[in-house]
């Protein structure tokens, strides 16, 4: 049963192993409380360019009044935009938030204290190794939490009595050439004893360098890391680091969040982190680490990623000439299996998520009904390996009701969009509520994002062409055929009636009295009324019917399988509905026209010139009609 209590939580890069811990934490302590996580993840700060523009639609998916509270993990948005915005938001909510920040908390907030660490790691070299000079590798990266561990390291310097020498502090990128650099630049004053670094990965990439310009590790250089990563325990030396009990964060966070909820003050104490002494300080208590297991596993991950990669691909050419949502729904359900331990899996659109520009209606005479911004479409519904039928529900719940009813999942929402267009949002929950949220996924988004924006320019582009064949094909003033329109069609009127031995009936149609309404009334007068015949032909019209202006006051019509009655009475109609124009419009003339008509069963050497024949015996038809009106004038 899905728990009505709900605590929502926005954390971005849910993929990265911090994001994933922490939001286990919140999941698996929220469960033990009788409360469900709804989590809404979100992708920026990348290098995306213009694409990224929608990022910030993750801030209308949720249901704000459903939370009983919320988590804002603040530190993992890379672009302070976002979070600005995110937390603009919730400063104007009334329920209780919780914040995970190292610094510039707006909330009540929980963080996990390992910077000091490095300060303690700094101690073990003085102390434990009587060390002379220990130097301080940060990140330019990552500087606001770098800075922090940089003032630890310094205060444990300070109390020993010992200052940083000015080729003691270097902050590189994750690049080789720039941990080169900083080897280089540490060696200026001689080889340094000790360096701490500011992670397990810097950490690791110092390594490799000192390595290959032939130090030995750690008996000419010691080095240190932090956040205790896989990688770290299965290098030789191990590297010593620090411990990153990010699970306990998450539940403490939760922990803290049900305190404010039911009206108490949160446990200011938050979750520590330990020194993990291992081999590349120094220390070499501890044997290396069999790295077989570790080798196979590193194998398994390098073969999902170039799993993941040719699944992308494929993926990605499979749907980017979809224009066609059913169909693009189609080939995504057979991707669905490639994603492991993922339960349910849905695709919701907005119901305006492929609508197009005023200006592009305006170009195309079109008008867009108005969308009702209360319903979403559950447009793909995958759930325990079967697909569900696609509905519509009230944008109340994030979900359907019955897929909420038997639920016991937290769930997962990324948003989807296309620079600054909104389409709407995934949904997925995980087997035993275990996140496996993998890389692969950013992917499949990215990939299902490109498919709607498609969808949506092949909307545009068919109304642009639409709109195009118009202006090609029909006459502006009464909007029936022009001579290009009648060209094109009227060879497969042709065939349709000799295929079928329908009788071609061709009809031509004169306006009484033009010359006299434009003289009398002026020439916009005149173009109302040969709108007003246009209306009158077309209204008598069947499907398939060719009904042409080409130009002046004359009318043509192409029609198959009229008998000799209905194609007098089709001219009589279009006279019938004059004379009701005449007897409402309150104008003062009268529209009238001529009509003429022939008819023909068409063999198969039946052709255009026939049919011009056709219309010439129409033509004197006409005329003798026309000649008839003269005389009762008269």
């Amino acid at each position: 049963m899905y728990h009505a209590k709900k605590i929502g939580v926005f954390i971005s890069h849910i993929f990265g192993a911090y994001q994933q811990g922490v939001c286990q934490g919140i999941i698996d302590r929220a469960i033990e409380y009788g409360y469900t996580a709804e989590i809404f993840t979100s992708l920026d700060g990348e290098n995306l360019g213009s694409y990224a523009l929608g990022e910030e639609s993750i801030l209308h998916i949720p249901n704000y009044d459903s939370f009983d509270g919320i988590i804002f993990a603040s530190d993992t948005y890379i672009s302070q935009e976002l979070r600005q915005k995110i937390l603009k938001r919730l400063k104007a909510l009334s329920c209780p938030i919780v914040e995970i920040a190292v610094k510039d908390a707006h909330f009540p907030a929980v963080s996990l204290e390992n910077n000091s660490m490095t300060g303690d790691l700094t101690s073990h070299f003085l102390n434990v190794h009587r060390v002379s000079r220990v130097c301080f590798l940060g990140c330019a990266a990552e500087s606001y939490i770098s800075d922090i561990r940089e003032c630890y390291y310094r205060d444990a310097l300070k109390k020993q009595g010992k200052t940083p020498g000015e080729n003691d502090i270097y902050h590189c990128r994750y690049e080789d050439d720039d941990v080169n650099r900083a080897l280089a630049f540490f060696c200026r004053t001689g080889m340094p004893e000790a360096v701490v670094c500011y992670n397990d990965r810097l950490a690791l990439m110092f390594l490799a360098a000192a390595l290959a310009a032939g130090y030995r590790v750690p008996d000419d250089i010691a080095i240190t890391g932090c956040d205790d990563t896989p990688d770290g325990r299965h290098v030789s030396p191990m590297l010593t680091t620090v411990s990153f009990p990010v699970y306990e964060l998450g539940a403490r966070a939760l922990e803290n969040l049900l305190t404010l909820i039911r009206g108490g003050s949160p446990d200011a104490a938050c979750p520590a982190a330990e020194p993990l002494i291992r081999n590349s300080c120094g220390c070499g208590h501890l044997e290396n680490a069999n790295s077989v297991h570790f080798t196979q596993a590193l194998s398994a991950r390098i073969a999902s990623l170039e799993n993941s990669i040719l699944s992308s691909m494929n993926m990605s050419s499979s749907l980017q000439h979809v224009t066609d949502l059913d169909a693009g729904m189609d080939l995504l359900t057979g991707f669905l299996p490639q994603l492991e331990h993922c339960r349910e899996f849905y695709l919701c659109l907005y119901a305006d998520w492929d609508s197009v520009s005023s200006h592009i209606l305006a170009l195309t005479n079109r008008e867009e009904t108005a969308a009702d911004t209360d319903i979403i479409l559950l447009k793909f519904a995958y759930k325990n390996g079967k697909r569900l039928p696609e509905c519509s529900f009230l944008k109340k719940g994030l979900l359907p009701d019955y897929l909420y009813a038997d639920s016991d999942c937290a769930y997962i929402y990324v948003p989807l969009y296309f620079e600054d267009k909104k389409f709407g949002y995934i949904a997925l929950a995980y087997e035993d509520n275990r996140i496996d949220y993998q890389f692969r996924l950013v992917q499949w988004q990215m990939n299902i994002n490109q498919m709607l924006q498609s969808i949506c320019e092949a909307k545009r582009t068919g109304m642009l062409v639409s709109r195009l064949e118009d202006i090609y094909m029909k006459d502006p003033l009464t909007g029936l055929y022009n001579r290009h329109g009648y060209d094109r069609l009227e060879e497969p009127l042709l065939h349709r009636a000799v295929s079928e031995g329908l009788p071609l009936t061709a009809f031509l149609i004169d306006m009484d009295g033009l010359k006299a309404v434009n003289d009398t009334y002026g020439h916009s007068e005149g173009d109302f009324a040969i709108q007003v015949l246009g209306q009158a032909i077309e209204s008598t019209a069947a499907e398939g019917d060719i009904c042409a202006r080409f130009s002046g006051d004359e009318f043509y019509i192409l029609t198959a399988g009229l008998s000799e009655k209905e194609a007098k009475q089709r001219a009589e109609s279009i006279a019938a509905y004059l004379d009701n124009y005449n007897k409402l419009s309150g104008k003062a003339y009268d529209i009238s026209c001529c009509c003429g008509y022939a008819s023909a069963l068409p063999n198969p050497d039946f052709t255009a010139e026939h049919i011009q024949e056709l219309f010439s015996l129409a033509d004197r038809q006409m005329y003798r009609e026309k000649e008839k009106h003269h005389a009762v004038r008269r």
